[in-house]
């Protein structure tokens, strides 16, 4: 039998509801399935899971979900829902179709990384999106330098910096100005924000390289301490003198595809409704 779990977003009271109506679909097509809060960990073993919520439900579901391979169609029940497939009006055909075996993967490029204090890891993480770095309580210019693959490659001088995938090329990194790379590329950009000294266009680094982030803060006139968010959810206080290491997960997250829409006619459709949405 297979086994399918639901991650609905317990906040919201339609994604709870429509819980049920999965599971019903499920059921009826032969699924073992079991519905989980976000703080559930997951079964091992399973082979889908449906996660109802926007994209903030999503990227801490596949946070957990990722290291055991389980495709996950995400159903929105939030705002834009850039990561999302489909809408609740259009789910239950999407469902219907992934049991059915009509959908495709799409692999997408995951980070990790550590911070390294003293010699000591101190923080580990891993991000569909991106790692940003921001001067949070720092009351000055960020600074930082960048290094890739060993090699110094600039000095960030700035409010920040973003290390994002080509998922999160929509996201932070768009707002800032930074590029949009498909979905399936295999690429890392890392984009300044309002940079001094940096160069006002992004870096596209080669998915295989690493880099590292040395973080420089005046030690003798202490104004605070700039800080790491990893999709724009967890956050960890940098020290001076902190290396961030960030590389290519090993893994990727399956992310399910039941519509025929090219990544450009979504992204065309979420810019539009976001613009029309701020208006």
């Amino acid at each position: 039998m297979k086994k399918a779990i639901i991650i609905p977003n317990y906040l919201k009271e339609e994604s709870m509801q429509f819980s049920k109506t999965a599971v019903d679909i499920l059921e009826k097509n032969g699924y073992s399935v079991s519905v989980l809060l976000e703080n559930d960990e997951p079964i091992e073993g399973s082979d889908l899971a449906l996660v109802l919520g926007g994209d903030g439900t999503l990227l801490r579901a596949c946070k957990k979900l990722y290291k055991f391979d389980i495709p996950m169609l995400g159903i929105n029940f939030g705002h834009l829902g850039y990561l999302t497939e489909c809408n609740p009006d259009t789910a239950i055909d999407a469902i219907e179709k992934v049991v059915r075996n009509e959908y495709h993967l799409e692999n997408r490029l995951m980070l990790e990384g550590s911070v390294v204090r003293n010699g000591e890891n101190v923080y580990s993480f891993v991000a569909l999106n991106e790692a940003s770095f921001y001067r949070s309580t720092l009351l000055k210019a960020f600074t930082a330098e960048l290094y890739i693959n060993g090699m110094l490659t600039q000095t960030v001088v700035g409010d920040g910096l973003i290390v994002a995938t080509p998922t999160g090329s929509t996201s932070y990194n768009l707002s800032a100005g930074g590029p949009v790379l498909t979905p399936n590329s295999k690429n890392i950009v890392l984009t300044p924000i309002s940079p001094k000294y940096f160069p006002r266009s992004s870096i596209v680094a080669n998915g295989e390289d690493e880099i590292e982030i040395k973080v420089v803060v005046d030690s003798i006139v202490k104004t605070g301490n700039p800080a790491l968010q990893i999709d724009g959810d967890d956050a960890f206080t940098l020290n001076d003198g902190d290396v961030v290491k960030i590389k290519r997960n090993e893994k990727d997250a399956k992310i399910i595809k039941v519509t025929s829409q090219s990544f450009y006619q979504v992204l065309r459709k979420k810019l539009s409704k976001a613009t029309y949405d701020n208006t």
